[in-house]
């Protein structure tokens, strides 16, 4: 088995990037991509573990562009140029906009009498990126939602008490810095996107012709129908398509290392793109 989509507590995941690199061998996975949001200081130590266990790494990094209605989410994978240049540049620019964001939240939750510090969430986080995710532990802990969905239903999703939009770049501008440093750039969890089929095949001409280099349309949140569909459309775009399971930890179980859509495990072939080790 391999998996293209995991994040470490470089972000909002769970685990360190050693942690998830070991358990990954354990589970049998053969090849991981480690792909924290808006950032690649897991990268170096996940990459080190992963050569002890005789595991393939590749280098990634998941980031957000700007689109509605939906979430339009974009992996860099195999990048060879990391962790400095152009795409660091872009990352940076992100993280400092993230900050900005995670103080207005913080203003929303102390009008309402809570009790969070940036300290606070930035303790949870225990990396580089303190996010929405890590409101949500926080609030979880305290008893205001069971947990990470409901959370975000009732307090950090759109239209909840504590949401504030993030700043988004444009897809273009993600596109050049992911190329920039020799990767792949990949659109995450299509479904997310919240869009009809019809207008999803026209929007996939349009990003093929702006870069994008394929599709992940093994991603553990897709139905199989979808995923053979997916695996369509990017046969149509002469894209090359990946898998993932996003595993980000326990808070969220039914995404399990190894493992896509209907839990069906992530086959090697999915590494085409990529090339030999």
């Amino acid at each position: 088995m391999i998996d293209l989509h995991t994040h470490s507590n470089a972000s909002d995941g769970e685990l360190s990037p050693s942690e998830l690199v070991k358990l990954a061998g354990e589970t049998g996975i053969t090849a991981l991509a480690l792909t924290d949001h808006d950032t690649m200081s897991g990268l170096s130590e996940a990459e080190k573990t992963a050569k002890n266990l005789g595991m393939r790494f590749i280098p990634g990094v998941e980031t957000e562009v700007d689109f509605e209605p939906g979430e339009f989410h974009i992996l860099g994978l195999n990048m060879k140029k990391y962790p400095d240049g152009p795409l660091e540049d872009f990352l940076e620019e992100i993280r400092r906009r993230r900050v900005s964001r995670n103080q207005e939240m913080i203003a929303l939750m102390k009008a309402e009498g809570l009790e969070i510090t940036l300290d606070k969430l930035d303790k949870i986080a225990g990396g580089e990126i303190t996010g929405r995710m890590h409101f949500a532990r926080w609030l979880i802990n305290r008893g205001d939602a069971k947990n990470v969905p409901d959370c975000f239903e009732k307090w950090l999703g759109p239209g909840c008490p504590f949401y504030v939009p993030k700043h988004r770049p444009m897809l273009e501008d993600a596109i050049r810095a992911i190329h920039a440093s020799e990767g792949k750039a990949v659109i995450a969890h299509p479904m997310s996107l919240w869009i009809s089929w019809g207008r999803l095949g026209t929007y996939m001409s349009i990003w093929k012709e702006q870069g994008l280099d394929g599709i992940e349309a093994r991603h553990s949140g897709a139905s199989r129908r979808e995923a053979v569909r997916l695996k369509e459309l990017a046969d149509k775009n002469d894209m090359f398509i990946t898998g993932g399971s996003d595993f980000h930890g326990s808070g969220r179980p039914d995404r399990r290392l190894g493992y896509g859509p209907s839990g069906i495990p992530l086959e090697d072939n999915l590494l085409s793109a990529f090339g030999d080790a």
